[in-house]
Parts: C-alpha cells; sequence; structure tokens
C-alpha cells in the first residue's frame, strides 16, 4: 500500500544552494539574507536541530562584517554534509551583531565546532546555541517577513 502523505526528502547537499533572498527590515533594522533553496527542505526529518552561530559587532561594523564570509565558510566547513546555513541576519540597529541560521542533524559534537571556530576567529566573541525545530520555524518565520 502507498502512502500519499508521506514526504520525501533529498539530501539536503542536493538542494539548491545558490539562489538567495535578501529582505530588509526597516522598523527593527534587520537585514535577512535567507537561502531560498531550502523551501522544499522545510522540516527534513534528518535535519531537525536549530543551530545559531552569533556575533556581536563590537569593533568597527565593516571589520566585523567583513569576518562573516570567512566565518560562513568556516562554519560550512565544520559541518560538511551534518548541517546547512539557512539564513544569515544582520541586525543594523543598536546592539549590531550578525547570526547564523543553521538546521542540522542530530548528534553534532557542537562544543567541537563552537571550540573550532573560537580558535579560528577569537576576536569575534563568537555565540553558539543548538535546540530542536523538527519542523524548521524558525526558518519559516523568516520567510514570512
Amino acid at each position: 500500500m502507498f502512502n500519499f502523505f508521506k514526504e520525501e526528502f533529498k539530501p539536503l547537499s542536493e538542494y539548491p544552494n545558490d539562489s538567495w533572498s535578501i529582505l530588509q527590515q526597516k522598523d527593527s533594522g534587520l537585514i535577512i539574507r535567507i537561502n531560498d533553496g531550502l523551501k522544499d527542505a522545510i522540516g527534513h526529518p534528518d535535519y531537525p536541530v536549530k543551530m545559531g552561530v552569533a556575533v556581536p559587532v563590537k569593533d568597527s561594523p565593516q571589520k566585523t562584517f567583513d569576518q562573516k564570509d570567512k566565518l560562513e565558510k568556516a562554519i560550512s566547513e565544520a559541518l560538511g554534509t551534518k548541517g546547512i546555513v539557512a539564513c544569515i541576519v544582520n541586525g543594523m540597529k543598536e546592539p549590531q551583531f550578525f547570526e547564523f541560521l543553521i538546521y542540522t542533524k542530530n548528534g553534532l559534537d557542537f562544543d567541537l565546532i563552537g571550540k573550532s571556530l573560537e580558535k579560528q576567529f577569537p576576536d569575534l566573541g563568537i555565540q553558539m546555541y543548538a535546540k530542536l525545530d523538527p519542523k524548521w520555524e524558525s526558518y519559516k518565520a523568516f520567510l514570512k517577513r
């Protein structure tokens, strides 16, 4: 018997990763870059953990934001096929920050990833968290903005 209601998901590496949108919210001062290629991956059962990597802007904003691309690459390398950046939020009003929203598999050594990033970027003051978000509610909330 076929289950017509079961959603089929591909590995995350098979979803487009070159289609991003940029939203700007003038009232909140947020600039949000969203990975549109993940829309069909929402709720992917293999990636139920939401991980955030946040960086406060302590020095000159330009110096910190110049590091953002290097940090994004380091995050992607640390995750490999076990996670993907879903969006990047830049807070342009005080306090300024940027945060990567990432979806990952269960069982990652988040402490090891955090220590690796801190070692590579000791001056950024990286903050991390991880919690379950199996329906990708955070990603969906950014899509609605």
